[in-house]
């Protein structure tokens, strides 16, 4: 499990190194080596320097330069074409379409289809993140009691239900305005936030949209750096390699995996850059480690039979069956890479399930004892009866539920 995170945190260091280094490039005429070696260095700095805390508090200043430097595209978009409906109905049909005839890949415009979209993405993947991505985990271990720990998801959830806002209304936007993004080799689907954005911010907002968007990559950078560093030091380094060294020996330790993990990272970098579309590489990223290890932390939290074998090994075979499917499969097999990416997802998913249980069967259990606040059923019910309705997480969560829902409602 820790090489898992060891390897997913390097190769999502690198997305976002890349994605710097391409505003660099395209906006400031930054040769890309130049720009990602430029960028990694930055983040470096503040990393080494500052730790889990600075990132931590970088992250709560950059969330409000993104919203500050982003959403201005977004309004002087739907000014400009007079709405939102005004920017739809400058747009492809099959652009605004793309949630319909999921019957059958052939009729959706995403060649996608409706077991794909629910299975693979919206539980396998969507699930997937939420529950086992490594950097909500760390900040809710950096907080200060459980009742913190459960809030810290819950209340990122309402500020993702708002991202739409800064991400999919300007990438909407982009569309009219660059007809040849997606079709031109030279406009790949990458550039359309900074080709928007250099486009419709006048100078001012402009250098502030740029801040707005190095700030978003860097913050997912330095967290994924600093993931890279617990990990290694504590997960891998302190438990295999050296039991008995001293604190100011580990921070020593962590501090040269801050250094290594940054130069893994621009390496990583230029991975991404063969993808002309991120997002199809980060789902195919999620297929390949995510899915399976969903599979792995469902089973260790609400079935109290499994063990560590059983994990170990559906983890691993997960893993393999994933890349497996990616590499001997043709890739015309699928009708786009996002069917191939939730179809990956939902039979890794699968295999783990399957393996870890069968396994489990046949090795020996943990004692109830050792288990008790580890898996559900073993685990005492928290509860906040002394505290107002709105800050218990349980009531929390319903409330996003039902915003989302209204919100999808709305939209449908």
């Amino acid at each position: 499990m820790p090489l898992r995170f060891f390897i997913l945190t390097i190769l999502f260091s690198g997305i976002s190194l890349y994605a710097m280094g391409l505003i660099f490039s395209v906006l400031l005429g930054w040769s890309m080596v130049f720009s990602i070696v430029l960028a990694a260095i930055v983040v470096l700095l503040y990393v080494l320097l500052g730790g889990l805390t600075s990132s931590i508090y970088n992250e709560v200043i950059q969330f409000f330069l993104i919203w500050i430097g982003l959403l201005p595209i977004a309004f002087i978009g739907m000014y400009k074409f007079g709405g939102i409906h005004g920017i739809l109905a400058n747009m492809p049909e099959s652009f605004t379409h793309l949630w319909q005839g999921l019957g059958s890949t052939a009729d959706n415009p995403m060649g996608v289809s409706w077991f794909g979209v629910i299975i693979g993405l919206s539980f396998v993947l969507s699930f997937g993140y939420w529950m086992t991505d490594f950097l909500v985990a760390q900040r809710a271990f950096a907080a200060k009691d459980v009742r913190a720990v459960q809030n810290t998801p819950i209340y990122a959830t309402f500020f993702r239900i708002i991202v739409p806002i800064v991400v999919i209304v300007p990438g909407f936007i982009a569309i009219p305005l660059f007809p040849e993004l997606g079709t031109d080799p030279d406009m790949p689907y990458n550039l359309a936030l900074p080709l928007t954005l250099a486009k419709l911010l006048p100078e001012g907002l402009f250098g502030l949209g740029i801040t707005a968007l190095l700030a978003a990559f860097m913050s997912g950078m330095a967290g994924n750096i600093t993931a890279f560093t617990t990990v290694w030091t504590y997960d891998i380094y302190q438990a295999y390699m050296k039991k008995d060294g001293s604190e100011r020996h580990y921070i020593k330790v962590g501090r040269l995996m801050v250094v290594i993990g940054t130069i893994l990272a621009v390496f990583a970098a230029f991975i991404a850059a063969k993808f002309p579309n991120i997002m199809d590489y980060i789902q195919m990223l999620f297929s390949f480690f995510n899915a399976p290890f969903f599979a792995t932390f469902f089973l260790g939290v609400f079935w109290k039979r499994a063990t560590g074998w059983g994990a170990f090994w559906g983890l691993l075979l997960g893993i393999i069956s994933s890349f497996l499917m990616y590499f001997l499969i043709p890739s015309d097999f699928y009708s786009t890479m996002a069917e191939g990416n939730f179809s990956r997802a939902l039979w890794a998913w699968i295999v783990t399930m399957v393996i870890t249980i069968v396994v489990s069967l046949f090795t020996k259990p943990k004692p109830e004892s050792e288990l008790k606040g580890l898996v559900r059923s073993l685990s005492d019910k928290i509860s906040y009866p002394e505290l107002p309705w709105y800050k218990r997480p349980g009531y929390l969560a319903l409330i996003s539920i039902i915003i989302m829902t209204v919100i999808n409602i709305y939209f449908w």
